[in-house]
């Protein structure tokens, strides 16, 4: 292990803490690209967006096959693995505040939450080092003839690609699943979302052998070089749709493994009996989740029509109570928006359902700072049902149904299946219905909180990916049985 980080560049008001980590070697990414990143508070230029050289890529996947070749991680000790996870989760909860103050500087999201998930994800790697020291991997089982090993084991190197909403938490959960594998791992920031790269690489390099976990930096050409390159044994994604079919067909042209996590227009179905101040007062904090910007974040209230009036006006009250502000305010409840490409974005969606007859109804007050602000927005969504793609801002369509039947219709007419919710007084009803919900994982009476003493596990249905979410589901993609007896 190397125990210090060596930088073959200085870090300038244009690179910030920009970092590519290569053999054990960090540095600025070599290239500029021709997009500029901005600060969300203000929209003030921060620098071009980055990109490593094809050279620095090379290196790359070199060092990544020779790693795996030569079982540099996964021919250690189980010990010596779990020790070295264990020393990586202090380095980067050492590190917690400068990972979350860079991933709020490029999502917008308030600094005190993105410094709370990051130190949760942190805490969280306890469990992989427990996973490695409880044997995953090998299992010996008792025959007729003698004892038969079943193997887990890597299938090589992994390609990592981080989306820009949370990217120091999404780093920490792929590297933690990928050390419980024995896979080296490549990642990817996005280009919108780099500044985590610095202080995350210092906390790789303190504990972890050169090569196990690099980073390289770009946009699609680096993206697409990782995932058609024959070293790269299996690719992660988690983005966007549109990213996540780019990344399959290049994949299925190897027969790649691909784990894609990708976008969800998650529905919250209320049934008759829920409350509708009960509803509102979960799904509020979920809608403003990361500013909106949440996967599983609720994005779809379908409500029974002789009761939308109460769950408006709930919603109203709730919104209009809002702090709007920037991002390092720790009184702010909703943040910027990451940038300003996806600002207009959501704008324009907001726009088409106005057109298409909707009532858009805009929240609270923006601050007048130049930053990528969106007011929070509740649109009444029945008179364009066929708009279904998904809003990744602080934006809530509300739906209406008459009946049980027609409310899981509406509930499931899109195409993603990432998460869902049932709200009811009857909670063995809401059960019922919630299996009825094509989603992986369904939550009752609840959005941000869930069952903490059970193993929860669902797959991504419809366009939300391919692949399974839920605790060790990563190393179990990650690796492939072989049985030898």
């Amino acid at each position: 292990m190397t125990g210090t980080v060596q930088t073959t560049d200085q870090p300038t008001a244009h690179t910030g803490t920009v970092r590519e980590l290569v053999a054990g070697t960090a540095g600025v990414p070599g290239r500029e690209l021709a997009t500029v990143l901005t600060d969300p508070d203000t929209g003030a230029a921060l620098g071009p967006q980055r990109a490593s050289t094809p050279d620095s890529v090379e290196r790359a996947l070199a060092t990544a096959r020779a790693v795996h070749e030569d079982g540099t991680w996964s021919a250690l000790p189980a010990a010596e693995r779990a020790a070295a996870v264990r020393v990586l989760a202090a380095e980067l909860t050492a590190r917690a505040d400068a990972l979350g103050r860079a991933d709020s500087l490029d999502s917008g999201a308030p600094q005190g939450l993105t410094t709370l998930l990051v130190s949760a994800v942190a805490g969280g790697m306890e469990g992989a080092a427990a996973r490695i020291e409880n044997g995953f991997g090998h299992v010996e089982q008792a025959s007729a003839v003698g004892t038969v090993d079943q193997w887990q084991l890597p299938w090589g190197p992994a390609a990592v690609f981080l989306p820009w909403n949370a990217p120091s938490v999404t780093a920490i959960t792929k590297t933690a699943e990928a050390l419980v594998a024995g896979a080296p791992v490549l990642i990817k920031p996005s280009e919108w979302a780099p500044h985590f790269s610095g202080p995350f690489a210092e906390a790789v390099a303190a504990a972890l052998p050169d090569g196990v976990v690099q980073i390289v930096h770009g946009d699609r050409e680096v993206g697409a070089a990782l995932v058609a390159d024959p070293r790269v044994a299996a690719v992660v994604y988690v983005g966007g749709v549109e990213g996540g079919r780019a990344v399959a067909q290049a994949c299925a042209r190897d027969l790649k493994p691909a784990d894609l996590e990708l976008s969800g227009n998650n529905p919250v179905l209320a049934l008759p009996d829920a409350d509708p101040r009960t509803v509102v007062e979960q799904l509020v904090p979920g809608m403003l989740m990361l500013n909106g910007q949440w996967c599983a974040g609720p994005r779809r209230l379908v409500v029974p029509a002789d009761r939308a009036a109460d769950y408006r006006t709930a919603l109203a009250e709730a919104l209009d109570a809002v702090a709007i502000g920037p991002s390092t305010d720790p009184a702010t409840g909703l943040g910027p928006l990451a940038h300003e490409p996806h600002r207009r974005r959501i704008e324009e969606q907001l726009a088409e359902f106005a057109a298409r007859g909707c009532e858009v109804h805009r929240h609270g007050t923006v601050p007048d700072s130049g930053g990528h602000f969106a007011a929070p927005a509740v649109v009444l969504a029945d008179a364009a049902p066929d708009l279904t793609d998904e809003v990744f801002g602080p934006v809530l369509l509300l739906r209406t149904y008459r009946d049980t039947d027609e409310a899981v219709a509406v509930a499931n007419d899109h195409p993603y299946g990432l998460s869902g919710y049932v709200f009811s007084a009857d909670r063995d009803a809401a059960r019922v219905i919630g299996r009825r919900l094509r989603a992986g994982t369904v939550t009752v009476n609840s959005v941000l909180a869930g069952p903490a003493d059970v193993t929860r596990v669902g797959s991504l249905w419809g366009v939300s990916g391919s692949g399974r979410m839920g605790a060790g589901q990563g190393a179990e993609f990650l690796t492939g049985y072989r049985s030898v007896g």
